[in-house]
């Protein structure tokens, strides 16, 4: 079979990046398992994100997620491989918050006739999809798989990812963190803001009030991009699309979108 593109690109079950772009670019992806106790669901196979969320409005649910095994990946790229792809770029989740970059790693040694090149995305959702659609579309412009493979290593320092979490609730039901930390930040209704970047997840701001924590959000990203900046933006959101619409309405009042998109978090 003939290749559409000089060299696949495969993504992260973790990245967050809307379907129709995912098949415009040709992305392949790893896949993410989803536990509910006893029930294994694969991320965008079995469970949707509104399926996700309506299974964790059960207050005893705790899922959980697994990485990819080693034949799972091993598929991944022999599939690609019989579309006509010898040469692959693989973009997984920061090594800091999963072993899928080891998985991805072992494997590609295991595919003969192949040359696939693992770069360490530092990072996880939207981060990798903006990453992804860098590359591809420096795919489209005629880079080659190195010249690509060393865009991402330097965008995987430059991407940056807040997020403001409106309850501490499911991070303590994943085991994220203690039942007391939840407790705690539940009893004052704190709202949490993370930073996600260079493999790290920081909690820089704590919020009593969801509408303090939105302006707080913003303020945070006028603070590291100037207005009118030239920026690759993206809205991921749990569950709230309006929300999600007015910060984006507010992104692209106050900055060029070079790139622009808005997706829903599972």
């Amino acid at each position: 079979m003939s290749a559409r593109f000089p060299f696949a690109i495969i993504i992260d079950g973790t990245t967050v990046l809307p379907h129709s772009m995912r098949r415009e670019l040709d992305l392949r992806t790893l896949p993410l398992h989803v536990s509910f106790g006893a029930e294994s669901y694969t991320a965008d196979v079995d469970l949707s994100a509104e399926q996700f969320y309506e299974k964790i409005k059960d207050p005893k649910a705790k899922p959980t997620t697994s990485q990819p095994s080693i034949g799972e990946c091993r598929d991944v790229y022999e599939q690609a491989a019989r579309d006509g792809y010898k040469d692959m770029l693989v973009l997984p989740v920061a090594t800091e918050f999963s072993g899928t970059f080891s998985v991805a790693s072992t494997t590609a040694q295991q595919i003969i006739d192949t040359n696939i090149v693992v770069v360490d995305s530092r990072s996880t959702a939207s981060s990798i999809g903006l990453l992804a659609t860098a590359c591809a579309k420096a795919r489209r412009a005629g880079r080659s798989l190195d010249q690509t493979a060393a865009l991402a290593r330097e965008l995987a320092t430059k991407t940056n990812l807040l997020a403001l979490i409106d309850t501490l609730d499911f991070l303590r039901r994943s085991g994220r963190i203690s039942g007391a930390a939840a407790a705690f930040g539940s009893l004052l209704s704190l709202k949490v803001i993370l930073d996600l970047k260079e493999g790290r997840a920081d909690a820089i701001e704590k919020i009593r009030t969801r509408e303090r924590g939105m302006a707080k959000l913003q303020e945070l990203v006028e603070a590291r991009t100037p207005a009118g900046t030239r920026i690759h933006a993206a809205i991921l959101h749990a569950n709230a699309p309006d929300r999600a619409r007015l910060l984006g309405e507010w992104v692209q009042e106050r900055y060029h979108c070079v790139e622009y998109w808005v997706d829903e978090a599972g």
